[in-house]
């Protein structure tokens, strides 16, 4: 081969390779589709611990709560019944709240059944009460003591749906002040029940009864 020929041999390989490289996106696909198992698998693997790591947080923090709080129940007052009595109610709500977000499944279908939509509920209302704080009403007899009454300062009414069979369907409590002689008896205020038929109420309260009486809820 002569000088002039290597020239022309070089720019033959030259372009032979140029022509054989692969193609620079093809390449980069496969490279992808080769990397795609491994990323997926990273991925699965730091969720999951993730998951654990949330997991073990919950069921601590859950713990801790009921932890504190007995541990300040045993500070204020150490004469409790047993230690299922050492909680109260909102605590163990709030534990049994960190449990749940830890471990859902362990509480079965209740925490995944769809709420009943607010438009389907039937409210039926039971009772209604009106309370009012009064001044210079009559004064009313007290139940057990022939000699003295109750001058009214509240009076409750409350009205069922349906009427009651001891205490009928209107119900009324005066409070007030324990009175003998003109004179208040002591300091704290008393009261009584007023039930059955208002026919047999002090007139007053009776038409206090029917002022306020919307009638029977349907």
């Amino acid at each position: 081969m002569s000088m002039d020929d290597r020239p022309k041999a070089l720019d033959a390989l030259l372009a032979h390779v140029a022509d054989n490289l692969p193609d620079e996106e093809a390449a980069t696909a496969r490279a992808r589709a080769l990397i795609a198992p491994i990323e997926a698998k990273v991925r699965e693997a730091k969720a999951q611990e993730r998951a654990e790591i949330r997991t073990a947080a919950l069921l601590e923090g859950a713990d801790a709560a009921l932890l504190l709080d007995f541990t300040q129940l045993c500070r204020a007052d150490t004469n409790f019944v047993s230690f299922e009595h050492a909680w109260d109610l909102g605590t163990i709500d709030a534990s049994n709240a960190l449990r749940r977000m830890a471990r859902p499944s362990d509480f079965g279908e209740q925490l995944t059944k769809p709420e009943r939509p607010a438009d389907s509920l039937d409210r039926i209302p039971l009772t209604r009460s009106v309370r009012y704080a009064v001044r210079g009403a009559p004064e009313v007899p007290d139940e057990y003591h022939e000699t003295r009454t109750i001058a009214p300062t509240e009076i409750t009414f409350t009205y069922r749906a349906t009427p009651d069979a001891f205490l009928g369907r209107v119900h009324a409590y005066v409070k007030g002040w324990w009175m003998q002689d003109d004179a208040r008896v002591h300091a704290e205020a008393v009261g009584r029940h007023f039930t059955g038929d208002p026919a047999n109420w002090p007139g007053w309260l009776a038409v206090e009864a029917r002022l306020h009486d919307s009638g029977a809820p349907s």
